[in-house]
């Protein structure tokens, strides 16, 4: 078995575990959506998610991805959530400065398998803002985080608006 699993290359084993491990979480999210409804659906995954984004500056410092502002948190972002997350995420920055930054997410984990699992309800919004507002704060108390745009709602893409 560790012979078969040398002949297949990291990026695939990558992709294939972020892609099975998005897919299991999406699908038991809904099955907590389903059980206790909205308002608490969103509170539990607000709080869970919130928790992984403080947790993700360890690793942002483990990357040597360091700063306090706005322009840092659009490279931070970006960078640590592919790495937790898996290689499908595409990101583009609008604006970067120390005062502000607006980054879009035009490709995401989490939408692909909630499409794929034919998920209409916003399983993501909440749990995508907390993660971003959890580490924009371990990375500086002061930073503002909005999402502005988000796929699961019918927009192309996601959107943070990013502000000291």
């Amino acid at each position: 078995m560790t012979e078969v699993l040398k002949n297949v290359p990291a990026e695939t084993r990558l992709t294939i575990a972020s892609q099975t491990l998005t897919g299991a979480i999406i699908a038991t999210n809904k099955v907590l959506l389903d059980i206790v409804g909205e308002e608490k659906y969103n509170e539990i995954i607000g709080q869970i998610w919130s928790e992984g984004g403080k947790a993700s500056k360890q690793i942002a410092d483990s990357l040597g991805l360091v700063g306090n502002d706005a322009k840092s948190i659009s490279e931070i972002n970006p960078a640590v959530a592919t790495v937790e997350m898996g290689p499908e995420f595409k990101f583009e920055t609008l604006e970067a400065t120390t005062e502000k930054a607006i980054v879009r997410c035009t490709e995401c984990p989490w939408w692909n398998r909630a499409k794929e699992l034919a998920i209409s309800e916003d399983m993501c919004s909440v749990g995508d803002h907390a993660w971003n507002n959890g580490l924009a704060k371990a990375i500086n108390p002061k930073l503002n985080v909005k999402l502005t745009k988000a796929m699961p709602l019918g927009d192309t893409y996601c959107e943070w608006v990013y502000e000291l």
